[in-house]
């Protein structure tokens, strides 16, 4: 294995931001967040009436061993859910970014 110092200064960056990511707060979410308007059940309330006064509803969906699910977001949680699916796809950028790099070094038989 080389040294760190044997990487290029981008490489370096790269594995650096990605180390901060996942060293750093906990949380990473595998998933998209889906923003959902519904009807609810009861007879008079307004949204029977009123399509634009349907209830919000925020959710993840997500495949799990295959299967699709969607998983309720309360609004409590609304914030930090955003910011685990945030970390998620940054993670995903910076591996796939780190990936090329590989190949690139694979193509050309650098050690």
């Amino acid at each position: 294995m080389r040294p760190r110092s044997a990487l290029s200064p981008r490489e370096r960056a790269v594995y650096s931001k990605l180390r901060r990511l996942l060293l750093g707060e906990p949380g990473v979410l595998r998933g998209n967040l889906v923003e959902m308007h519904r009807q609810c059940g009861k007879p008079r309330c307004h949204c029977q009436s009123d399509p634009a006064g349907r209830h919000r509803g925020l959710y993840l969906g997500l495949s799990l061993n295959g299967k699709r699910r969607m998983v309720y977001i309360p609004p409590a949680w609304e914030e930090r859910a955003r910011q685990w699916a945030g970390r998620y796809a940054e993670v995903r950028g910076l591996l796939e970014e780190l990936s090329l790099m590989c190949l690139k070094r694979l193509e050309r038989r650098e050690e």
